[in-house]
């Protein structure tokens, strides 16, 4: 099935009505904002072109004029016909209006409709009696009747309302892209509060592909006609940058006042817009100040205009006054089904061979509508073994359109904002919110003001305490790392893959493009085990945050030996060392910049004296073998943050009144510890 291009597809005998009651209705339609499809003023010949049978299949509703004539025209006829299969087809409505002409002469080719199939018999034979059924379908269909309904113009008036009813329902029922849709509009609508004669701003805001922008339209259309005036306005931001931000002005001014108006002109109408009751959607909404410039504040519009703006950024419409902010959530199951189902195959439901590959589209998708129909869209009329071939590769890359829309909610952001996205995206999903906090702040950022603006954003949300983001969003997080260095891991900033870990570490082949390296204990294989060379770290002068982290209510033995050997150097692998007795070379390597070591299971029984003396901010050693942090007393002015829990071998702690900044020790499990000076503070 064709995307739908037209509301309205006009059938008519141009002889007898284009004069008169075509044009009068043409007009109205116009008026009332809805997009028609007429051939009007054109020479026609015997047959109609591929060009009208293509607008016919891309029509919503057809309107057919029947007039005293309408059947002397063979091209009228076999739009007709044509009309009535996409109608037998697709379930599309049809209008009847008998103009001047009994319904019954139609249905039974009596009168004026007789003589004009008479005379084409001889030329067209047999095809005139498909005319004669076409002609008698449509006339045993409701319809207009201008003998019953008068005069012509309330005639006209009623037929656009009828129109614009079957419009609504239409479009709430429309296939392509929107199953759902109704639930989303009548909540919009009750926070428009139709009734009052207030001006009132709505926000709708989502993530990127949740489709506020086909929900802002359904809106639009639905309520056109109950506003004399009205002006859509789509990719805002991309329009100012394109034309500039007074001719976007104009632009939404000359619709609203259906008079063109020059960029000179625009304040000099501020009166007549007060007077107006407008209804405005203003479509990807990035800027606040740019957004007061075109429409000023609510005083600026007549009673009961609407003004309707969708953002991914909620702060947006926060400072745009928005009275009410809307949020567009996932589709739930049954909607996402139907909608990938409609795209894929066609039809509201999987064909059952391809159940199966249906269930893991659906949740590869998550319920974002952009994802479904690009899948959908993609995956229609394709082998099962094509379809296992895409979800294969959506394990490794995602799909190009889906990341470039998602990606732009990111472009957005300031170079901090970007860091603390990433970082979240590639290693804290599914942490306590104040967690989370306390590593970004160790890492030198804003966090809570940074986590703010990515929820804003919908970049992140918060459940319970704890930050959950949508699946593609964080895969696309992923594919921006992957793409610094598409064959290179050293060259990407965060490492969080254990396969890439181990290229790095194990080959030597870091770089000052690594900030963050995390990597989950559960993960090392004793067949490829980590092997660090002594200058591993020396290379990795940016590097901030190191995390070899696993699940302290767990004792998997093979992993933690395994982690142990991951302190010898390449270059001195023995089997039968004691690694108790072993002192990590590679410690002496890691850059003076590095704000946070979280080392579960740490191998060694102390640090080195001069380990990164000045920078570190947080430093959790949990379930370690140390016995103490290193000989003596070290000044590390920037501590805050001391977690050594559940070491059993530590018998000391050292002296932190030389960390003035310390706000968090925690040493809870070490059951050996014996010393504990009294400037420490226990947790």
């Amino acid at each position: 099935m064709s995307v739908l291009k037209y509301d309205v597809f006009l059938s008519f005998r141009g002889e007898d009505t284009r004069g008169n009651f075509t044009s009068h209705l043409h007009k109205e339609l116009c008026r009332k904002n809805i997009k028609i499809f007429i051939v009007y003023g054109l020479e026609r010949g015997d047959e109609i072109s591929q060009a009208l049978y293509k607008a016919i299949e891309e029509s919503t509703i057809y309107v057919v004029i029947l007039s005293e004539h309408y059947a002397s025209s063979s091209w009228c006829l076999d739009e007709l016909t044509e009309i009535l299969k996409f109608k037998e087809r697709y379930g599309r409505q049809v209008i009847p209006v008998f103009y001047k002409v009994d319904p019954s002469n139609v249905r039974h080719q009596r009168q004026s409709y007789a003589d004009d199939l008479v005379k084409h018999h001889q030329r067209f034979g047999g095809k005139v009696d498909t005319w004669k059924a076409s002609l008698t379908q449509v006339a045993g269909l409701s319809g207009w009747d201008s003998q019953a309904t008068r005069p012509e113009s309330t005639l006209v008036t009623e037929i656009v309302k009828d129109i614009s009813k079957k419009l609504n329902n239409c479009f709430l029922s429309d296939p392509e892209g929107i199953t759902g849709i109704d639930m989303h509009i009548e909540q919009i609508q009750s926070l428009l509060c139709l009734e009052l004669p207030t001006v009132c701003i709505i926000g709708i805001w989502g993530m990127g592909g949740i489709g506020k922008t086909t929900i802002a339209n359904a809106i639009f259309e639905i309520l056109a006609t109950q506003f004399s005036s009205k002006s859509l306005i789509r990719n805002v931001k991309q329009e100012i940058e394109r034309v500039g931000l007074s001719h976007v002005k104009n632009e939404y001014l000359s619709q609203l006042l259906n008079e063109r108006i020059a960029s000179s002109e625009s304040n000099s109408y501020d009166q007549r817009l007060k007077r107006t009751k407008g209804l405005i959607v203003f479509d990807d909404v990035k800027d606040a100040d740019q957004l007061k410039d075109l429409i000023g504040t609510h005083r600026k519009f007549g009673q009961g205009s609407r003004i309707i703006m969708t953002s991914r950024d909620r702060q947006v419409l926060e400072n745009a006054n928005a009275d009410e902010i809307y949020q567009v959530r996932e589709m739930d199951y049954q909607d996402s089904l139907q909608l990938f189902c409609l795209l894929a195959f066609k039809q509201n439901h999987p064909i059952e061979s391809f159940a199966s590959l249906t269930e893991k589209v659906l949740d590869y998708a998550k319920g974002l509508p952009l994802a479904l129909k690009v899948l959908g869209s993609l995956l229609y009329g394709r082998t099962k073994e094509a379809w296992k071939s895409e979800l294969q590769k959506l394990e490794k890359l995602p799909d190009l359109k889906i990341f470039r829309l998602l990606k732009l909610s990111y472009d957005g952001l300031d170079e901090e904002q970007k860091d603390i996205f990433l970082d979240i995206a590639c290693f804290h999903r599914g942490e306590l919110e104040k967690d989370v906090a306390l590593t970004l702040n160790s890492c030198g950022f804003f966090a809570y003001i940074g986590m703010d603006v990515l929820k804003d954003r919908c970049l992140i949300s918060i459940s319970d305490d704890t930050i959950w983001m949508h699946d593609l969003i964080q895969e696309m997080g992923h594919e921006i790392v992957r793409l610094q260095g598409v064959n290179d891991p050293g060259k990407r900033s965060r490492l969080w893959k254990y396969e890439d870990v181990y290229d790095v570490i194990s080959k030597n082949k870091g770089t000052d493009e690594i900030q963050c390296i995390f990597c989950d204990i559960m993960e090392i294989k004793k067949e490829v085990p980590l092997l660090v060379h002594a200058e591993t770290f020396r290379n990795m002068n940016n590097l901030r945050m190191i995390q070899f982290r696993r699940n302290i209510f767990d004792d998997h033995r093979e992993q933690l030996n395994l982690l142990k050997k991951w302190t010898i150097s390449a270059y001195n692998y023995r089997e039968e060392l004691n690694l108790d007795d072993f002192l990590c070379p590679f410690l002496e390597s890691l850059p003076d910049g590095l704000k946070l070591l979280h080392w579960d299971c740490f191998p060694q029984r102390s640090f080195p004296l001069d380990f990164c003396s000045k920078n570190p901010v947080s430093l959790v050693m949990r379930c370690s073998d140390l016995e103490q942090l290193w000989e003596g007393n070290q000044a590390i002015p920037n501590l805050k943050r001391l977690n050594l829990s559940h070491s059993k071998k530590l018998i000391r702690v050292p002296d932190l009144s030389m960390s003035p900044n310390i706000e968090e020790v925690s040493l809870s499990g070490c059951a050996s510890l014996t010393q504990v000076n009294s400037s420490s503070f226990l947790t």
